[in-house]
């Protein structure tokens, strides 16, 4: 999220339009059914109340036990309740009258009621809400869920969605539905339960890849954009129309509804790629979808194969620009013509490479923020590179250290540490310079070191081995050792030596 803007010479805007990729067109992979068969699985059908700012739902999760112990609990968080006071909305103070142009007002999610679903009906059960602003949701089970099994939950909730123009939140068109639904903590052997609260600093979520499928009802004249691809779509008599969609092995899924969308699409390797924008912005739209393709189109090739059918660019009110799995937010003020074309190109460049480094591998982003933001602020530059030549981008390279250093000595920062918990970071211009800069600053040296063929056999055997997994800062060392021969533990030491 919020990529960290280097403003690109005209030149090269000039040099991007009239600029080529040309490459042999490939199918997008297949998902195979081992992949599938040890995931959750999401059934949502949610309705959206545009006159009252409301949504719906009822959700139905297929929950799978994937570690080795019993389960006498559960636990989802809720993250719509973090927007229900002013003292613990995700913001820091500065941002805080940004995000509410209209004024504060209250969001939250309700839970109407928990139940489990077996062959011999359905069953309610116990739950409660706690952590900071009642984000996480414990449900207590009535037998223990055995590793490796599964059951079947059943998820009724409602929302009210505050006036943010945020992930979460509504503005003057659009609807922004971003961590919107109970969503399955991770569990995993370091933490046991990650609980986390919704710190104001970063992207604080840690999410299992899971399939879904959503059903998402809106008046007719509300375009939506989703992180699944549309399989279905019926006109009900009342002036409503309901959309469904489907996705696999998605790390979340968001959606944006608006009635002042155009829509545009192009098929890159396979893909639908679509760009969202407003109907007044039609230049930057188009521009949209270009960087998009070209994005994609280079990342794949870079990295491995996109493995979603559909990835979709979406203009909407927000600060800058925020990853979820397939389809992207990106500010619609960078759609404007005050601003130049650059806001845009990295914004979106950053966004996609995104789709990579948190979709396709996951990561724990509260406590190893640099491992999806560190890779993402690095797909910049390669993809300048690649695009305008090597001077280009090691000029735009070159702007962004000298911009690191100078946030790093305003904001006090001198441990140099990559692997950091959110909670470690006083502020923005603390977390961006580390997860960030530094995290992009570290990957660039060790191309350096090791060579480009290696460095990219590196990636592309990371992402592969990782692949809708969570992966941690030591097993990306362990590919890298693995991969180039060599023990790089005199390398990592200066950016990471808390881990050794």
């Amino acid at each position: 999220m919020k990529s960290r803007l280097k403003l690109l010479p005209l030149l090269l805007i000039l040099m991007f339009i009239m600029s080529g990729c040309l490459m042999q067109k490939e199918a997008a992979p297949v998902l195979q059914m081992d992949e599938v068969e040890a995931r959750n699985y999401y059934n949502i059908e949610a309705e959206l109340n545009v006159e009252e700012k409301t949504l719906t739902a009822v959700e139905e999760v297929n929950y799978y036990n994937n570690d080795n112990v019993e389960m006498k609990e559960l636990y989802f968080h809720v993250y719509p309740n973090a927007f229900k006071t002013k003292e613990t909305a995700p913001f820091l103070f500065d941002d805080f009258d940004n995000a509410y142009k209209r004024g504060f007002e209250s969001g939250y999610g309700e839970i109407i009621s928990v139940s489990k679903k077996d062959r011999d009906g359905e069953k309610l059960l116990k739950y409660s809400l706690s952590g900071e602003g009642d984000t996480i949701l414990k449900i207590e089970l009535d037998s223990p869920l055995k590793p490796f099994e599964r059951m079947s939950l059943r998820i009724e909730f409602a929302l009210k969605i505050p006036p943010a123009g945020e992930r979460f939140g509504y503005g003057e068109n659009n609807f922004n539905l971003g961590n919107w639904y109970p969503v399955a903590a991770v569990y995993d052997q370091k933490d046991g339960w990650n609980l986390d609260k919704y710190y104001a600093i970063g992207d604080p979520f840690y999410s299992d890849a899971a399939d879904y499928r959503v059903s998402i009802k809106t008046p007719e004249e509300y375009i939506v954009a989703a992180s699944g691809q549309l399989v279905e779509e019926v006109k009900e008599d009342n002036g409503k129309v309901k959309r469904i969609y489907e996705g696999k092995a998605l790390r979340d899924f968001a959606f944006v509804a608006n009635n002042n969308f155009a829509v545009i699409e192009e098929e890159v390797d396979g893909v639908k790629v679509m760009s969202y924008y407003y109907k007044e912005d039609r230049v930057r739209g188009e521009e949209a979808l270009e960087y998009g393709v070209k994005s994609l189109r280079l990342f794949s090739q870079l990295y491995g194969k996109y493995p979603y059918p559909v990835y979709s660019v979406v203009e909407t009110e927000f600060p800058s620009g925020m990853e979820y799995p397939a389809l992207v937010y990106i500010s619609d003020k960078y759609y404007k013509p005050s601003y130049s074309s650059d806001p845009l190109i990295i914004t979106i460049v950053h966004e996609t490479a995104h789709q990579w480094f948190y979709g396709i591998v996951g990561n724990d982003q509260i406590d190893e923020a640099w491992l999806d933001e560190g890779f993402a602020a690095f797909s910049e530059t390669i993809f300048i590179e690649r695009t305008f030549g090597k001077k280009t981008g090691q000029d735009y390279y070159t702007r962004s250290i000298e911009n690191s250093v100078e946030e790093a000595l305003s904001s006090q920062i001198i441990d140099g540490e990559l692997v950091k918990s959110l909670s470690e970071f006083e502020d923005w211009d603390d977390y961006g310079p580390t997860a960030y800069d530094r995290g992009a600053q570290m990957l660039s040296e060790l191309r350096k070191t090791l060579g480009e063929d290696t460095f990219l056999e590196i990636v592309r055997t990371y992402v592969e081995k990782y692949k809708f997994r969570i992966a941690t800062t030591s097993d990306f060392i362990k590919v890298c050792e693995e991969v180039s021969g060599k023990d790089l533990t005199e390398f990592f030491k200066p950016w990471i030596n808390n881990i050794y």
